[in-house]
């Protein structure tokens, strides 16, 4: 026997290696998805032989209720029960273990029986569909012996030339509908699930017959009321019907096949077939619903097309929203028919306005044409549904004469993702689409803007006015208002203007306004909480509640619109920053956390609803964040920094290559494409690896959320820069990206790394024009930051790339580099000298002569800080290569008039300012549809006072926002500021590092700019800006005569930047204060000013009074004297006086002191 301590040093023994690796494979099987979350569909199964190798067992299409019979019987592996599923009797198998057993060698019985059973799915459609004989090898013994058996195989090598198959000689002598109905479901069979028999079908001009099929002619028919009901029942489908029934499910299994079939798709003008068979007024709704996938497919391979194909996302929507097109929308969705064939309408119809509609001219063709107020109006059947209307709303509607209006609850099969992506997209940037949604009748019925008031509703907590809606929300803490900006950071940043006068007068620093990234319509009134007309709409912390109780998809969706509303101006600003912060903010952060899954992307089935989130809440985000400071520390405490830079990360991970199966054919395949090939016949060119799309995806929303939040403190900026993110903003401002690359491996391979980067990679495609965008701006917020444009982006190099995309080929890419090089280009920044060696300076002065408003405004604030602190000789060479006339035209009153006038002769020549959008005239009345099932009709405002009151609203925002005149004078008001900027800066502040001597540098430039623009042109210009104008009427469609006008006020920006030009004058020398002193005119204009709204222009205007009145020795008393003694005639002692006791700013305050006892000293 062994002694005790012998057996205690006993060991087990080592494992064998064979066994051991038994159970690696046995675990890797048990780690292999075997679900698909996509509806299981027998028309469309595909049998390659990757789909054999590994099988996944799509989900059931529940119908109806279950209800469970009785127990079949019970064993080791689960329970089977027998079940009652819509009137059909079926087997439910139960299973024990809903996790992967421990024990390795233990097989998972849910994972095999899933397994199997789609095993035998395929199987039973490849032998049920396929119509030829499949000849199988008994006994087979090596695997070529059993490919025969993979039905995949088999089909490949018993395909046939289609020339010679009975399917196309029965197509083509069909003469009867039944004839034509059994030929085309023969070669349905033939096609589903198998590409390259598409291929090979489309190669012998199958599409032309398929395409005179849907095109037969059929009787129009446009039933209204009661008939419009009765069209929408389903019914038996006629023998013709049938036909196109087919023909559609066709042509989607052939769009199935990829953007290779849009090319053949587009010559043989299917999508105009198809579209004649989407009218649920004139088909029956299998049709309907048959040619709404066929669209549907359409435009996701359309979303996949390469720039060179004929159909794209574009075109596609061209054609769908056409004005007869629109109207079958618009009966589309007014079903309020819980009939599951009906309700797919509404989907499908919603699903494909959510794909195509991307421009501006389409989201205004669909909101003139009544579809947003038709999807308000299937949204408001929600709210009833779920019995969450406002108490009291039917009896407000009937008062307000609304009643009429008033939804049908939505059916309980109803979806509402798609009704809320669907008008996000209308919606866009647009604070007229947004009002126009809120003050839909449907949802104005439903959500009334009335006070709700409780007892609580009288203590000073509620002061402000709350709806029913807002007590479904958490209370929220109160916080102090947010309307005003917050203290200001003690050191400027570079999107700042921060030109000074001499050390004299130490000027308080003003902020430029004309900030091109905003929205060019920008509400002003999300800006402050006016104390205000109406009551907030329901509408909002409805929204807010859905965001926080619906599934992920329908969630995302209704932030989505909540985005679109709070960025329009709607809601009380305070109130729902607070809301969104706390509530809509930290959903947006987690739905993008828990979906950026490691290795999700690459599992098959591809998980398209968590595709769609991680593209579309980052933006989402990035839309809610931008410019709002509480909302942008919301992100920043729900650790978006380290979310936002993971998904970046994900997004620069290589793809693999597509790795399509191959199938063996007994056919050639050359020839197919030659030249006398009719192009209905022809493929076009491959697509876009859907993974990589997905990526560029991912690239382009997680720039655009990181840029919004580093737009924000320096802290924010700071965080992005630690997580090591500025690799990857490197790599998204290349054209064709690589691995990123960290400094120290930049240096090592940057001699070949240009070198090889003539065409995209296949592992990281070629980043599009909206990636180098985002990455610009990314950069441009990140220059905010000195200590970051002082390290991290010297480091990695970022300077060169903007300044190259400056001249690209898109005016889109050369706007934002040029707005990155605004930051780029200030004093403080390392990389300002290396720019203007590189010749920066030529080619903001040629952006500066751009037609383009954008590109105009950009290159000219550019400029302005280029021309900060630098010699003269620098400052005049800038002059001459912008030419002084050009400056002045740009600057000079006539401009706006000019801009004005242009764009009325374009219109009269045709060509519209909005190119080929169909445009609403802005005084034609608006008009309000409503529809119930099928029935679609135009309300009477004049019955509502409601209505009407919301009609004066939108029209004036309609009018401020699409009038081309309002347009240009924006644009053109906010060049002039930059342009007088400009001229600012070129008269200001010396080289840094120059001699205390600095009048004469000062001195030296005043004259010289005297010389180039003239002295009295000069003075007569800042004169004009500060006079008020009288504006002539423009109208789109109408004359002019008899019309009102209007008068057009200084605006505070441009009365700033000409006070703070005259300031620098003033902090010469003694001559040049006399020669403002003399403009008696305009000074008559500026005492005007001190009255005004905007503390910049008084603080601007006290500082213009200090350096007049400034005293450089004793031998210019006297002269001191006489113009402390005109400021005095002219008021300016009185308006000083005024200020130092009243104004209710300190700063204002303690400037005009000093101000009022110069000119006392002076005068004394």
């Amino acid at each position: 026997m062994s002694s005790l301590s012998e057996r205690t040093r006993w060991c087990p023994p080592e494992k064998s290696p064979v066994l051991a690796a038994f159970e690696e494979r046995c675990r890797k099987a048990k780690q292999q998805p075997f679900l698909d979350e996509t509806l299981m569909d027998e028309r469309e199964i595909a049998c390659s032989w990757s789909d054999f190798k590994r099988p996944l067992l799509r989900r059931y299409n529940l119908q109806g209720s279950l209800i469970f019979i009785d127990v079949v019987g019970y064993g080791v592996d689960g329970i089977v029960w027998r079940v009652e599923v819509g009137c059909r009797i079926m087997a439910l198998k139960v299973f024990w273990d809903n996790e992967a057993p421990e024990k390795a060698t233990q097989y998972w019985a849910l994972q095999r029986e899933c397994q199997n059973a789609s095993l035998l799915q395929m199987i039973q459609f490849v032998t049920e569909n396929y119509p030829d004989s499949i000849w199988l090898k008994p006994n087979p013994r090596t695997f070529p012996d059993a490919t025969p058996h993979d039905p995949a195989s088999a089909r490949a090598a018993s395909m046939a030339r289609p020339q010679s198959s009975p399917i196309l000689a029965q197509l083509r002598s069909a003469k009867t509908y039944p004839e034509q109905t059994a030929a085309l479901q023969a070669l349905k069979n033939e096609i589903v699930g198998h590409i390259q028999k598409k291929e090979a079908w489309i190669g012998f001009g199958v599409l032309e017959p398929i395409v005179l099929t849907l095109s037969a002619s059929r009787s129009p028919a446009k039933p209204n009321g009661k008939d419009a009901r009765t069209q929408l029942v389903s019914r038996p489908l006629s023998d013709e019907d049938s036909v196109k029934l087919q023909a559609l499910q066709l042509v989607a299994s052939f769009a199935n096949g990829g953007p290779a079939f849009l090319a053949p798709v587009h010559a043989a003008g299917v999508v105009p077939a198809i579209l004649a068979n989407t009218c649920p007024l004139s088909n029956p709704p299998q049709l309907v619903v048959a040619a709404l996938r066929a669209l549907t497919d359409i435009a996701d391979a359309a979303a996949l097309a390469q720039p060179s194909s004929p159909l794209d996302t574009s075109s596609l929507a061209d054609n769908v929203f056409s004005p007869q097109n629109m109207e079958a929308l618009n009966v589309m969705l007014s079903i309020s028919s819980p009939k599951h064939m009906l309700q797919s309408q509404v989907n499908l119809a919603s699903g494909l306005i959510s794909r195509l509609c991307r421009e501006e001219k389409h989201q205004h063709a669909l909101t003139t044409a009544g579809v947003l107020d038709s999807l308000a109006t299937q949204l408001a059947r929600f709210a009833v549904r779920d019995g969450l209307v406002v108490p009291g709303a039917e009896e407000h509607a009937y008062a307000d004469g609304l009643y009429e209006v008033f939804p049908e609850p939505a059916s309980a099969n109803a979806k509402i993702g798609p009704i809320l992506e669907a008008i996000a997209a209308i919606l866009g940037d647009s604070k007229y689409r947004s009002n126009r949604l809120v003050y839909s009748p449907s949802l104005m019925a439903v959500f009334p803007s009335v006070k709700f008031e409780t007892a609580e509703s009288y203590g000073p907590q509620q002061a402000a006015a709350l709806t029913a809606m807002d007590y479904i929300l958490p209370s929220m803490p109160v916080t102090g208002t947010r309307n005003q900006s917050g203290p200001q950071s003690s050191f400027p940043t570079p999107d700042r203007s921060d030109s000074r006068t001499s050390s004299r007068a130490s000027l308080s620093r003003f902020s430029s306004a004309a900030v091109w990234d905003s929205p060019r319509n920008q509400s002003s009134g999300n800006g402050s909480d006016t104390a205000t007309e109406d009551i907030e709409s329901p509408l909002i912390p409805w929204l807010i509640h859905l965001s926080r109780t619906l599934a992920e998809y329908d969630r995302l969706m209704a932030a989505a619109v909540i985005a679109a509303l709070f960025k329009a101006g709607l809601g009380r600003k305070a109130t729902r920053e607070t809301s969104i912060g706390f509530l809509v903010v930290p959903i947006l952060v987690g739905m993008v956390e828990r979906n950026d899954k490691d290795g999700a992307e690459l599992e098959a089935p591809v998980n398209v609803t968590q595709q769609l989130i991680l593209e579309t809440a980052p933006a989402v985000l990035a839309r809610l964040i931008t410019d709002s400071e509480f909302l942008q520390k919301a992100a920043y405490d729900c650790d978006a920094v380290k979310v936002l830079t993971k998904l970046l990360r994900r997004a620069y991970q290589p793809v693999p290559e597509i790795d399509q199966p191959k199938y063996w054919s007994p056919q050639s395949d050359t020839g197919m494409d030659d030249e006398s090939t009719p192009a209905m016949a022809q493929l076009g060119a491959k697509g876009q690896n859907p993974l990589l799309a997905h990526r560029m995806k991912l690239r382009e929303v997680s720039l655009r959320a990181i840029g919004a939040l580093a737009a924000g403190k320096e802290d924010y900026r700071k965080a992005f820069v630690a997580e090591d993110f500025v690799p990857y903003v490197v790599e998204s401002l290349c054209e064709f990206p690589r691995k990123p690359k960290q400094v120290k491996e930049r240096s090592k391979d940057k001699q070949g790394a240009d070198a090889g980067r003539k065409g995209p990679s296949p592992a990281y495609g070629s980043n599009p024009v909206s990636v180098i965008i985002a990455a610009c701006h990314v950069v441009r917020m990140l220059a905010r930051s000195v200590s970051v444009l002082r390290t991290a982006l010297v480091d990695y190099g970022v300077a060169l790339p903007i300044f190259q995309f400056m001249t690209h080929r898109d005016v889109n890419v050369q706007i934002a580099a040029t707005a990155t090089v605004i930051n780029l280009v200030v004093e403080v920044s390392p990389v300002r000298e290396l720019l203007t060696e590189s010749g920066v300076m030529k080619v903001l002065c040629e952006h500066a002569h751009s037609d383009n408003p954008a590109l105009r405004l950009n290159a000219l604030w550019a400029l302005k800080h280029l021309v900060d602190a630098v010699g003269p000789e620098l400052k005049k060479a800038c002059l001459q290569q912008l030419e002084p006339g050009w400056l002045v035209q740009l600057i000079c009153d006539d401009t706006q008039d000019t801009a004005l006038y242009n764009s009325r002769l374009k219109e009269a020549a045709g060509d519209d300012f909005d190119e080929d959008m169909d445009m609403q005239p802005l005084d034609e009345p608006l008009r309000w549809l409503y529809g119930s099932n099928g029935s679609i009709r135009e309300l009477d405002a004049s019955r509502s006072t409601k209505l009407r009151q919301a009609e004066d609203k939108l029209s004036a925002i309609r009018e401020a926002e699409l009038n081309p005149m309002r347009r240009a004078r924006n644009d053109d008001i906010a060049i002039q500021e930059q342009g007088l900027d400009f001229i600012r800066n070129l008269i200001g502040r010396p080289e840094s590092g120059a001699s205390s001597e600095t009048p004469s540098e000062t001195t030296e430039m005043i004259d010289y700019l005297f010389t180039e623009l003239g002295q009295d042109r000069l003075f007569e210009i800042l004169a004009s800006k500060l006079r008020s104008r009288m504006l002539h009427p423009f109208s789109r469609r109408t004359s002019t005569s008899g019309r009102e006008q209007r008068v057009l006020h200084p605006q505070a920006k441009i009365i700033v930047a000409v006070i703070y030009i005259l300031v620098h004058m003033a902090a010469s020398i003694p001559r040049h204060r006399q020669l403002v002193i003399a403009q008696t005119e305009l000074l008559k204009l500026l005492a005007q000013q001190a009255s005004s709204k905007d503390r910049e222009v008084r603080v601007a205007l006290c500082h213009l009074v200090i350096n007049l009145t400034w005293q450089e020795d004793d031998a210019e008393a006297q002269q001191c004297a006489a113009r402390a003694a005109e400021l005095k005639r002219l008021g300016f002692h009185s308006k000083m006086e005024s200020l130092k006791l009243q104004d209710r700013d300190l700063d204002v305050r303690e400037r005009a002191k000093t101000a009022a006892w110069q000119i006392e000293q002076a005068t004394y």
